[in-house]
């Protein structure tokens, strides 16, 4: 096994196969299998792409921005397996080059928990940076473009919705979702929208206890099954954690995650029931001193 240097990039496309293997990330491999006319590269040609990053190149403009963009939506929908596409650089893409190229993507997926956070504020963003590095498929969803903006300068996936509740129902089953908007009541709607599926791993809304409280009380005056308001986890993060500025807050809830989805990997199709157990793990503790440690490290740096 490859000791990967994070600082480092691997050089080429295998290496960059095991290094996101290693980092337990789903990705792509394109490969040039016929050409036509005039083309950027030749047979053979190949480049890996991931929903962060990609390696090696097919010969950049239009045509290397298409492949990348056409690999990332499928990898954001679990695609396995392999595809081939034609690709006309001239009717299609605009090229100069005038040929056409016809593209091998070969999908490889992992397993992956997927979070998506409803709101991309200030704790959303704080929250982005420190699982982002971390081998979680991360998607934000906000109905204010200009924050998702921000958001996706860190390389997440985003998502604008006007109505950001009608996406609840497109989540994947045994998501884990976080609910930070800007709006007590979209807060409400999300939470009420997410434990009507019952399939979901985790439901979790930034608040105060006071909040949860009122929260509950409306659930489960409002669900078909009142005892699932007890799945609704509020306050998030961990309470041996202090602080409120959005990247305490955004530690706390990481470790929180973090923790969740390593203990609860092999139940991870079963929605949690409470917050007592969690709080329990003495992996949290250790989690949250680590965090703690890294981002003391990168305050003096700064």
């Amino acid at each position: 096994m490859h000791n990967w240097n994070q600082s480092l990039q691997p050089h080429n496309w295998l290496d960059a196969c095991c290094y996101l293997k290693e980092q337990q990330q789903a990705y792509c491999i394109a490969t040039v299998i016929a050409e036509a006319g005039s083309t950027p590269r030749a047979n053979g040609a190949k480049m890996v792409i991931s929903q962060q990053q990609q390696f090696d190149t097919l010969g950049g403009g239009n045509l290397e921005y298409q492949v990348i963009k056409h690999a990332r939506d499928h990898l954001r929908h679990g695609q396995n397996g392999t595809q081939i596409e034609r690709f006309s650089l001239a009717a299609d893409l605009a090229q100069c080059c005038g040929g056409a190229v016809q593209v091998l993507f070969e999908y490889f997926a992992v397993k992956q928990a997927h979070i998506t956070i409803y709101g991309a504020g200030h704790v959303s963003h704080a929250l982005c940076q420190i699982l982002s590095q971390l081998p979680f498929s991360l998607e934000v969803i906000d109905n204010r473009q200009d924050w998702l903006d921000s958001i996706a300068k860190l390389g997440v996936n985003t998502h604008y919705h006007p109505e950001p509740v009608q996406t609840i129902s497109e989540l994947k089953p045994a998501s884990n979702v976080l609910i930070l908007s800007q709006d007590h009541s979209l807060d409400f709607e999300l939470s009420l929208a997410a434990l009507k599926r019952q399939d979901l791993h985790f439901v979790g809304v930034i608040g105060s206890a006071t909040k949860a409280q009122r929260f509950k009380y409306r659930l489960a005056e409002k669900l078909a099954k009142p005892e699932l308001s007890e799945q609704l986890v509020c306050p998030i993060g961990l309470p041996e954690v202090k602080g409120k500025l959005p990247m305490q807050v955004a530690v706390s809830v990481s470790a929180q995650l973090i923790s969740l989805l390593h203990n609860d990997h092999s139940n991870a199709d079963q929605p949690v029931l409470n917050n007592t157990k969690r709080n329990q793990h003495k992996q949290q503790w250790q989690t949250v001193n680590s965090l703690r440690k890294q981002l003391a490290g990168e305050s003096n740096e700064q």
